[in-house]
């Protein structure tokens, strides 16, 4: 009896552990559209070849260069239209967006700043959930109350519903985003 007690606790503590993680320093929602790019790419009239995308630590070179890149504006969450950069990698099957825009802290507070987001496609390599993601931002310490300075992301599910957030890195040997450390805002 005592073991399942010992067990029934360590499990609640696991699940509440895990909840904290699911709340990043920003507060983003990709939109539906932005996610519907990703079933079906089309390259806008400006596109160019190029690999790589976004700025600073919130880049990605994707290394393909039948990758294609345009701008045009979109919804990238509720109400929110920018004029955004977009890629799509057609050999990893991801599409990426960037842009640098108003973006508000889970505390309330705002700031701009650049975020650039990954989303998988039908049949991409790493075998994800199509219109799953990621996005990250770079804080600096402070801002958004980041308790160190870097990259803070989540990632997503096909419905734009948060799975965990925390540290963040951009892995460029397969050109996805790792939760490093999962933090609490």
């Amino acid at each position: 009896m005592t073991r399942v007690l010992i067990f029934i606790v360590v499990l609640f503590t696991a699940i509440a552990s895990a909840a904290q993680g699911t709340a990043g320093p920003v507060t983003f929602e990709p939109s539906v559209e932005l996610q519907n790019r990703a079933v079906s790419p089309s390259p806008g009239a400006n596109a160019v070849k190029q690999a790589a995308i976004g700025r600073g630590k919130t880049m990605i070179d994707t290394g393909d260069s039948k990758s294609m890149l345009w701008s045009e504006s979109i919804e990238i969450s509720a109400g929110n239209v920018v004029n955004t950069q977009m890629l799509w990698d057609p050999t990893s099957k991801i599409f990426y967006a960037f842009t640098n825009t108003t973006l508000r802290c889970t505390h309330g507070k705002t700031l701009d700043g650049g975020i650039l987001i990954g989303i998988y496609g039908k049949k991409n390599f790493l075998s994800k959930a199509v219109g799953s993601g990621w996005w990250v931002v770079e804080l600096q310490q402070g801002q958004c109350e980041a308790p160190l300075a870097g990259l803070y992301g989540c990632k997503f599910s096909p419905r734009g519903q948060v799975l965990a957030c925390g540290r963040a890195e951009i892995d460029a040997r397969i050109n996805d985003m790792a939760i490093v450390e999962s933090t609490r805002f």
